[in-house]
């Protein structure tokens, strides 16, 4: 039992200082000494820096998980996919799986999920039920499978990672720097015909990536009082911003407009802010030689005539979920169904829109209880926001973004796998509603203790 104590307080960094540092150091010789032998200096160098990283993510399992949300934009470049002989998505999963074990056995908080959350079960029983008439068992099963497993675990992880405020801010700062870094990879391409893309050879990825860290950085942004502070921190929209642009993807610059356009109504002074970062990026803008194919494309959201014009094929994908619908309401095609009752197979994978795809792949029902999962994280980060006097306040702000840039992203891009950083959103509003509460929680014991319970219940509403 001592035993087990010592490693614990050993794990909770309760141990005699710098101990750290040599489990880091150790990590570091080890992988040195296994790999002496190695064919090329260089490899060597990477494996050693990969014991390094596996440790400080194991220890630290909130950077895993901001990495996992994009590492799809990243393991597609050739020279990244050669370094490492497992797919990085899986590598990470398995970290994850283990910091969370490794959490446990810290006796680290696990927050509690709200019972809405557990929709998701109903989601997966059908799912599983629906491979019983899915048009293509192996097919269906591989993305039943995705869903419960790479899918679920941005989904349930953040209730066991991101225990406390502390955890979620050292989570966003990781996050913001792996999106920065790869914005600021896309750059190298300005100048070009061609639109910007992620290391994985992706626009929309990029596109994705851009949006959610200018969301992060100008949220965070936003509690500055000084104007001179807050436009210093907005000099670091630069790169995302242009990342954003260069990439032409619509739905993400549609949903940071709109991000920014609902920040202006709870702050009304960064209406100032906003005309001022506008009047700088036209100035900045004809510098950075933008591809014209990025400003076309993403002037087509305005130059648009007409709704198929605007939509191009994904029209043709969505009228074609639509229909299928209609021929299977309640129990749908099955999971994977759309792709398999379609002509065309190799074009027709998913409609754009992971609401329809729902749907038509499982019914009507299941529809209804996606729709009631993200109207609930709706309303949930509208009441965080309506309590400006939260000490989550910011970190409510970020996630209350994230959200509404997830749900117009799976309105018109991805399928429910691919896209799993907008159930990864969702479940940040949740997990930040337990960090209310848990504040609540403590300043109504204090309040009690002091036999004020009264007027803490009226100052928390």
């Amino acid at each position: 039992m001592r035993t087990y104590e010592r490693l614990r307080q050993f794990l909770n960094g309760h141990a005699m200082p710098g101990q750290r540092t040599a489990v880091l150091a150790l990590s570091f010789v080890a992988s040195f000494a296994l790999f002496a032998f190695a064919d090329s200096p260089a490899r060597l160098f990477v494996v050693a820096c990969a014991g390094i990283g596996f440790t400080g993510l194991l220890l630290y399992p909130e950077f895993a998980l901001a990495l996992y949300l994009v590492i799809g934009d990243v393991k597609g470049d050739d020279r990244v996919a050669s370094l490492f002989p497992i797919d990085l998505t899986l590598a990470l999963a398995a970290l994850l799986i283990a910091g969370i074990l490794l959490n446990s056995l810290r006796g680290k908080r696990i927050v509690r999920m709200p019972p809405i959350c557990f929709l998701l079960v109903a989601l997966t029983a059908m799912m599983a039920l629906s491979l019983s008439y899915t048009p293509m068992f192996a097919a269906g099963a591989d993305k039943f499978g995705r869903f419960l497993v790479l899918t679920g675990i941005v989904i349930v992880a953040p209730f066991f990672v991101l225990d406390s405020p502390r955890t979620m801010k050292r989570f966003f700062i990781g996050f913001a720097a792996a999106a920065y870094a790869i914005c600021l990879y896309s750059l190298a391409r300005l100048g070009g015909s061609e639109r910007l893309v992620s290391p994985s050879d992706n626009t929309i990825g990029l596109g994705h990536v851009a949006c959610a860290c200018c969301a992060v950085i100008w949220c965070a942004t936003i509690p500055q009082k000084s104007f001179v502070k807050r436009l210093l921190t907005y000099s670091l929209l630069l790169v995302p911003a242009a990342a954003l642009i260069g990439s032409g993807s619509r739905g993400p610059a549609l949903a940071l407009a709109i991000v920014v356009i609902g920040s202006v109504f709870l702050y009304r002074r960064l209406l100032f802010d906003g005309i001022c970062l506008i009047a700088a990026g036209l100035m900045v803008l004809p510098l950075l030689s933008i591809p014209r194919s990025s400003l076309e494309y993403l002037g087509s959201l305005v130059a648009g005539s007409t709704a198929n014009a605007l939509l191009d094929f994904r029209g043709e994908l969505l009228n074609f979920g639509y229909r299928l619908l209609q021929q299977h309401p309640f129990i749908g095609t099955g999971i994977g169904g759309f792709r398999y009752s379609s002509p065309n197979p190799g074009a027709y994978k998913w409609p754009h829109n992971i609401f329809l795809e729902i749907a038509c792949e499982l019914g009507i029902p299941a529809a209804l209880l996606v729709t009631t999962l993200f109207a609930g994280a709706l309303r949930e980060s509208w009441r965080q926001l309506l309590d400006r006097r939260s000490p989550e306040f910011v970190l409510s702000m970020i996630a209350a973004a994230l959200l509404v840039i997830g749900i117009v992203n799976a309105l018109n891009t991805g399928d429910i796998n691919s896209d799993r950083s907008t159930w990864f959103f969702m479940s940040l509003v949740f997990v930040i509603r337990a960090y209310c509460a848990s504040h609540t929680e403590r300043l109504n014991f204090a309040w009690e203790e002091t036999g004020a319970a009264a007027p803490l219940a009226e100052q928390v509403e």
